[in-house]
């Protein structure tokens, strides 16, 4: 049984916040992103949420928190969800989650033409 609870995870988080300037603005961030997120699953949770919408993020929601528990692999469960976000193979298109996820969302090749676009002129800005 694992002696992980909100209240022990609050106060490493309190001691780690100790550490430095740069500490406590990760422990922010985190805890920011953790009240958005809670923000939208109680909104997808509220039953004036058509139900369509609820059974696609049950759906989403199971295959998330499989995949946060799935260990097998050279790396594990944490380097599978981190794997949303960055890309495996360091010679990997840098712009691929960006673009996977819009394309996820539906976006056709045109609209990732033009996303890609967007986020390489946006590099740029100084």
């Amino acid at each position: 049984m694992s002696d992980r609870t909100s209240a022990r995870c609050f106060v490493d988080l309190v001691h780690h916040m100790q550490l430095g300037a740069g500490h406590h603005a990760v422990v922010e961030l985190l805890l920011r992103l953790c009240t958005e997120v809670d923000a939208l699953r109680q909104a997808l949770a509220d039953p004036r949420v058509p139900a369509e919408v609820r059974h696609s993020y049950r759906e989403a929601h199971a295959r998330a928190v499989t995949r946060a528990h799935d260990s097998a692999g050279p790396y594990g469960s944490g380097e599978k969800v981190l794997s949303a976000y960055y890309n495996r193979d360091a010679d990997a298109d840098r712009l691929a989650p960006e673009l996977d996820m819009a394309a996820r969302l539906g976006a056709g090749p045109e609209e990732l033409a033009a996303l890609r676009a967007t986020l390489e002129e946006v590099e740029m800005y100084t």
